[in-house]
């Protein structure tokens, strides 16, 4: 799979769980074995809770996530720290190099002190990319290695890394931000919806997708149905605004 199409496969996520699916899948692609993400929401959701994680350590090392949300945590974890400062994604490894030192003595005795932590669980090296967004505190996700690599071998990897990062979060923004009321769609509908909502007749999806004109109107009309609207026009305005679909 080529790295447009991981873009592509967060980009269109309909559920937390293929985030956290994909994610997992990229994360293996560009070489490295698991990863971390989390944040803090600046408005709670609808079950009361205002912070979100996911990751797939296999160490201890994810006892660690939850205890990021406490008070203390928030005010000395030096990625939740770089992420509110607005500071760049870095490259580390668990000697405590980076390929960016953070400014202030303090927060660079922090980041070596969680560095040279992360080795004791297994985690020798890395990228960390800090994200932010109007809904969110602080956000970062962190992408790992067991081996001790230099921060300057994994810094092609950065900028790929932070468009990953930037269209995982906004996927995970959307879908918390999608009422709970809205419809699930499927794949085939998903993409019959798109290209209509682009201007494409039935007959030219059907062209596109292989399929025939009757089956495009089929889908057309369950999503329709779905929706609670009459014609196409209807139906790809209410998905858009739902987030079910994006153009």
């Amino acid at each position: 799979m080529e790295y447009w199409d991981h873009i592509d496969r967060v980009m269109r996520a309909n559920t937390m769980d293929e985030v956290k699916s994909f994610t997992a899948a990229y994360t293996k692609a560009i070489g490295f074995e698991h990863h971390g993400y989390a944040t803090k929401l600046r408005e709670p959701l609808s079950g009361g809770a205002d912070s979100l994680f996911f990751e797939d350590f296999d160490s201890d090392w994810s006892k660690t996530y939850p205890r990021l949300f406490t008070p203390q945590a928030e005010q000395t974890d030096p990625r939740i720290v770089m992420s509110r400062e607005g500071f760049p994604a870095a490259a580390w490894n668990s000697r405590g190099r980076t390929n960016y030192e953070p400014p202030g003595a303090s927060l660079a005795q922090r980041t070596r002190k969680t560095l040279i932590q992360a080795g004791e669980f297994g985690l020798h090296g890395g990228i960390t990319v800090p994200s932010w967004s109007p809904s969110t505190h602080w956000a970062f996700t962190t992408f790992t290695h067991k081996a001790v690599l230099d921060p300057r071998e994994l810094i092609p990897l950065i900028g790929e890394s932070v468009y990953f990062v930037s269209c995982m979060h906004a996927a995970i923004d959307r879908l918390l931000r999608r009422p709970r009321s809205a419809p699930r769609l499927s794949e085939r509908e998903c993409e019959v919806l798109r290209w209509s909502a682009v201007g494409k007749t039935s007959w030219e999806i059907s062209m596109i997708l292989r399929i025939s004109e009757r089956t495009v109107n089929f889908h057309l009309q369950q999503v329709s149905r779905k929706l609670g609207v009459k014609g196409r026009r209807a139906a790809c305005a209410r998905a858009v605004a739902l987030g079910l679909i994006l153009l």
